[in-house]
């Protein structure tokens, strides 16, 4: 649970602090000491997170009034992104080191991160791990056991394949992928077509029918997915590729807003990596990372988890409203609230107490929807966190 709660202090400041919490001591209490900790974490096999996300991914959606899209459909998308490791040799055995920097003189490890993304609740249905030197499409594959058959999914750019696309034709999972038009020659014929849809057909090349050998009755098929063209309001174009060819049941207008959704695993890195500080690892090794970086997905998915009754209250006391703006719940203070909240949550046991307590911070702490609002991308130089100084 210590962990859970994200430690960005030092670990001696955090220890005190928890125990104090534990004990509704009015100090700091020196219980036990970071040596202790180290070596208690050491013992600590980091799958235990993905366990307790699993559990909660599973509740979610057994238990749960989830949205879906067109009454059926999650729609679920996959992102990948980097993270800087520590300076530990652990670390550079199990993660590989590069170099960087204008004159690649300055070897650092990195990490390569991918997340499978419920983007309409907003929850975090299972994250990888990997070496930088990993593809994003490598650890794309991992994440398909966990989507069923029926879901929807949504990928950028660098994802599309033929191959994949059969390979999600065959598992019975729809997709929407944005396409490069200077990749594939259909794309881009339809491109130049100033169509704004087509039908195309596409057939296996020989040299991806390996990649289809658990589902020989795919291999001399031919699969059909429709080509859409969306016109942006900053005068540029996105060729979106689907499996959803049905265009009464799935007209045309739909897909702007079905794509949008993908915006949302973007927000999501930014809770994980400026909200959350993932990068900002409690210990030096390969197995503190990994415990750090599970545990911060499963924080994220228990505060999506007892946000989504909380949202569902706030839309339906905006319905009939007159107020110029609709109003959502501030997902930093919800994660705040989840923190807050855990020991009292996991350890004392006071449990509707604490969902009482998040239940009436997060829905009094709102912030106004502005829709289609643009502002330009700055690039800012990445924030670097030292391991010896760390904030009180």
């Amino acid at each position: 649970m210590l962990i859970t709660r994200g430690l960005k202090s030092s670990i001696q400041r955090e220890l005190d602090f928890f125990y104090r919490e534990t004990t509704k001591s009015d100090f700091n209490i020196r219980y036990a000491t970071k040596g202790a900790f180290s070596q208690a974490r050491a013992k600590l096999n980091p799958s235990a997170f993905v366990e307790m996300t699993d559990t909660l991914v599973h509740t979610f959606y057994t238990e749960a009034p989830y949205k879906v899209w067109k009454g059926n459909m999650r729609v679920l998308a996959i992102d990948g992104s980097r993270l800087l490791l520590p300076n530990h040799p652990s670390v550079a055995d199990e993660f590989g080191t590069h170099s960087f920097g204008p004159n690649a003189d300055q070897p650092r490890s990195m990490a390569l991160t991918s997340i499978l993304y419920d983007t309409i609740n907003l929850l975090t249905i299972d994250a990888q791990i990997a070496p930088y030197s990993s593809s994003e499409s490598e650890l794309m594959y991992k994440h398909l056991d966990k989507v069923e058959e029926g879901d929807l999914l949504l990928l950028d750019r660098f994802y599309p394949s033929v191959a994949l696309f059969f390979f999600l034709t065959a598992r019975k999972i729809n997709f929407c992928v944005r396409m490069k038009e200077d990749w594939w020659l259909a794309v881009k014929k339809f491109s130049e077509s100033g169509e704004r849809e087509e039908i195309v057909t596409f057939k296996l090349p020989k040299k991806d029918r390996d990649k289809l050998k658990d589902y020989p009755e795919m291999l001399n098929q031919k699969i059909k997915c429709r080509l859409v063209r969306i016109d942006l309001g900053n005068g540029e174009k996105e060729i979106l590729c689907s499996s959803l060819i049905d265009q009464e049941e799935y007209p045309y207008e739909d897909f702007d807003e079905l794509y949008h959704h993908r915006w949302n695993i973007e927000e999501a890195y930014k809770l994980y990596k400026a909200r959350i500080d993932m990068e900002n690892f409690s210990g030096k090794t390969a197995w503190a990372v990994k415990q750090d970086f599970f545990a911060t997905v499963f924080t994220m998915t228990l505060c999506a988890f007892l946000a989504f009754p909380v949202e569902e209250q706030v839309k339906k006391e905006q319905e009939g409203s007159k107020n110029k703006h609709r109003y959502k719940i501030n997902r930093t203070s919800a994660l705040r609230m989840t923190r807050d909240i855990s020991i009292g949550l996991f350890i004392r046991k006071n449990i509707m107490k604490a969902l009482n307590s998040f239940d009436c911070i997060v829905e009094n702490t709102l912030e106004i929807i502005r829709p289609n609002r643009h502002y330009q991308r700055k690039k800012k130089p990445k924030r670097l966190y030292h391991m010896n100084y760390k904030q009180l």
